[in-house]
C-alpha cells in the first residue's frame, strides 16, 4: 500500500519549481543518466505530498507497478482529473520527464462521468493536457435523457459536447419512468371472447 501511495504522488505531481532553478540560475543541467539536484529533506512531521498542485491527476488502485515512463494500475482503478471521473479494471498511465501524467489508457469495464455526461465501454484513452476522452469497445453514452450507442464516444473535459460515431440515439420521454435502453412491456393480449 505504501508503494502505491508513493507512486501515485510521484505520478500526479506537476513540474516543481526545483526543476526550473538550475536553468534560471545558469547552472549546467544534469548529465544524461546523472541525477538531478535533490530537494532538501522534508521537515520532521511534514507530509511528503506535494502542495499547491494546480491541475492534479488523482490515481488510485489495488496494485501499482511502474518505471520511468509509465505506471500500470490494476484492480478498482479510479482516475480523477478536475470534473472527470474514470473507473476501470486496468490502467496504464504515461508521464513525461517532469512526472506529469500526460495520457491514461484504461481497459476493462470502463465507466466515465463528467457532469451529466456518462460513457462506458471496454477501452478508453484519455489525453490529459487536452482533456479529451475517447471510449471504444461497444461504447454507450448518456446525457440527460438521451442514450447513445455507436463505435466511438468522445467527451471533452468540462464541455457539454458529446460526440458519437455511427450513432444510434434513444431519447427517453420525460413522462416515462423506464430505465434508458429498456422497453416497456406491451400489455398482455386478452383471451378471445372477453370484452374490454
Amino acid at each position: 500500500m505504501i508503494e502505491f501511495l508513493v507512486m501515485a504522488l510521484f505520478l500526479a505531481q506537476p513540474a516543481s519549481s526545483q526543476a526550473a532553478v538550475p536553468a534560471a540560475s545558469g547552472a549546467p543541467p544534469a548529465a544524461v543518466g546523472g541525477s538531478a539536484p535533490s530537494a532538501p529533506p522534508p521537515a520532521p512531521g511534514s507530509s511528503l505530498a506535494p502542495t499547491g498542485l494546480r491541475n492534479p491527476v488523482d490515481l488510485s488502485a489495488d496494485h501499482v507497478t511502474g518505471d520511468r515512463n509509465q505506471a500500470v494500475l490494476t484492480g478498482n482503478v479510479v482516475v480523477k482529473h478536475q470534473t472527470m471521473d474514470i473507473r476501470c479494471e486496468k490502467m496504464t498511465g504515461y508521464y513525461n520527464a517532469t512526472r506529469q501524467v500526460t495520457r491514461v489508457v484504461c481497459a476493462g469495464n470502463v465507466r466515465a462521468v463528467d457532469g451529466d455526461r456518462q460513457a462506458r465501454g471496454e477501452r478508453a484513452d484519455y489525453d490529459v493536457p487536452s482533456g479529451v476522452l475517447v471510449v471504444t469497445g461497444s461504447p454507450e453514452a448518456r446525457q440527460g435523457n438521451t442514450y447513445l450507442t455507436g463505435t466511438k464516444v468522445r467527451l471533452v473535459l468540462g464541455s457539454e459536447r458529446l460526440e458519437v460515431e455511427n450513432a444510434r440515439i434513444l431519447v427517453d420521454s420525460p413522462s416515462t419512468t423506464a430505465a434508458p435502453g429498456t422497453r416497456k412491456k406491451a400489455p398482455a393480449p386478452k383471451p378471445a371472447g372477453t370484452t374490454p
